[in-house]
């Protein structure tokens, strides 16, 4: 059987994206370790940069890199010394975990905060540095993922909280309106500017609507004061000429036909901890949506032998890859409980068996 055209790895991603077949299933994931930094590439850094990401990518042979477009809340962009950091939209963290680090104040409780709040300008010249130091290191011809927020995620934890949006959510929803309103602006603003700055190939936008047994948020919420908002930033991204994966985190059934509405191109990790099937999701949405993830990386990569990462990795090349459409990774993200020779494993598995020949895998027989 004839092998499709060799690709480089931008050329495999887009076409994978596009819900179309590509020469092989691409990869792609969040290399969220400095551990494994240190065995891959051989040293760790301070902060999550562009230049190491692409590092990372090469070594592993992913086909993406992924980049964080500075206000992306959660990341660290600055080398700051403490136990504790503000950045410019006013939040509070603790250092706890890497890149992503655990928020402890927010800046609104209320309409007064909001009367007297500024957002940041999301122009500044070092939101875009990550962009930059991977397009100059990108010789290898990846694709450049750029990630920002998105509005639940930005309003439950980071400028609200989870309590302060829930009374909202009620007593005043003219208010979530008026932020998420504001907050897409913003995200709209910063995007158009990145388009200017360096070239890249993708969007992503995080916005966390799930736990692992449902949502964060009512349907009844979601769908009045998000999804509006969310289409919208979707729309514009879109208008600027690149296509858009959603990363979601958590069990987001209910929701999910209507975020495919919104025109997202491609989901982000399929949590199979959260039972979100990808066999299901393949069937359901055929290539109008092209998945990404739902290798298991909280007991299989963490805990499994290499054989069960292989079978794992089958699996979802089985449920997920067929007629193209497909992009393999973990559920989430590299981390530091996975051990290097799981990593490998599943990457080594995903390339000697992701090849399409006239359109189909050929995969081993499923074990029984």
């Amino acid at each position: 059987m004839k092998l499709s055209k060799k690709m480089d790895s931008r050329e495999r991603f887009l076409t994978a994206i596009r819900g179309e077949v590509p020469d092989r299933v691409p990869l792609f994931e969040f290399p969220f370790s400095q551990q494994l930094q240190e065995v891959f590439i051989g040293y760790r850094t301070a902060l999550y940069g562009g230049q190491e990401a692409v590092h990372m990518a090469n070594t592993l042979g992913l086909d993406a890199v992924t980049v964080f477009l500075g206000g992306y809340c959660g990341i660290e962009f600055f080398e700051t010394q403490g136990e504790e950091y503000i950045d410019d939209w006013g939040i509070v963290y603790k250092r706890k975990g890497w890149p992503i680090i655990s928020q402890i104040q927010n800046p609104l409780q209320g309409r007064q905060d909001w009367n007297h709040y500024q957002m940041p300008d999301p122009q500044e010249k070092w939101r875009f540095r990550q962009l930059q130091d991977a397009v100059r290191a990108n010789t290898q011809k990846k694709a450049i993922v750029c990630c920002i927020r998105g509005p639940v995620s930005v309003l439950s934890w980071f400028l609200f909280n989870i309590q302060s949006l829930s009374y909202n959510l009620i007593d005043d929803p003219g208010l979530v309106k008026e932020v998420c309103s504001a907050f897409i602006e913003w995200n709209l603003v910063l995007a158009q500017a990145a388009s200017k700055i360096a070239p890249f190939d993708v969007f992503l936008i995080a916005d966390d609507w799930g736990t692992s047994n449902g949502l964060l948020i009512s349907p009844k919420y979601l769908k009045a004061l998000f999804i509006k908002p969310f289409q919208q930033l979707v729309s514009g991204i879109k208008k600027l000429g690149y296509p858009v994966i959603m990363h979601n985190d958590g069990n987001i059934w209910e929701m999910l036909d209507d975020l495919v509405q919104t025109g997202i191109h491609a989901y982000h990790p399929v949590e199979k901890a959260a039972t979100m099937h990808l066999k299901t999701i393949k069937e359901r949405y055929g290539n109008q949506l092209c998945p990404i993830g739902n290798i298991d990386n909280k007991q299989i990569l963490v805990n499994g032998t290499k054989e069960d990462v292989q079978q794992e990795t089958l699996r979802c090349l089985r449920e997920g890859a067929e007629n193209g459409g497909y992009i393999i990774s973990s559920d989430h993200s590299l981390h530091d409980d996975i051990p290097a020779e799981n990593v490998w494993a599943y990457i080594n598995t995903a390339k000697k068996y992701g090849f399409y020949q006239q359109g189909k895998l050929n995969l081993p027989c499923q074990r029984q």
